[in-house]
């Protein structure tokens, strides 16, 4: 499954914080594709993905346009902890 996020023109940690619930939203294993228009956002995707023990490619498409693919490979790297009971 692959969920495309659009955060062109979000000011960090929208992107992030977008990035995230399609990767729960995933439920398993599967693909987010987020669009971004900044640096600062492809790097604070890149750390997202390695904190969830993910892949992540980031393409840069045009003048301040880049996509960063994250590969979730299972449910488990997707869960938030914080919200468990």
């Amino acid at each position: 499954m692959t969920i495309k996020v659009n955060a062109m023109g979000d000011a960090c940690p929208i992107p992030v914080v977008k990035t995230q619930k399609a990767m729960q939203e995933l439920g398993g294993a599967g693909t987010v594709k987020t669009l971004v228009d900044n640096e600062t956002a492809v790097q604070n995707l890149g750390k997202l993905a390695a904190s969830k023990g993910c892949t992540s490619k980031t393409e840069k498409l045009g003048e301040n346009e880049y996509r960063v693919t994250i590969t979730v490979r299972s449910e488990e790297h997707t869960s938030n902890s914080s919200h468990r009971i």
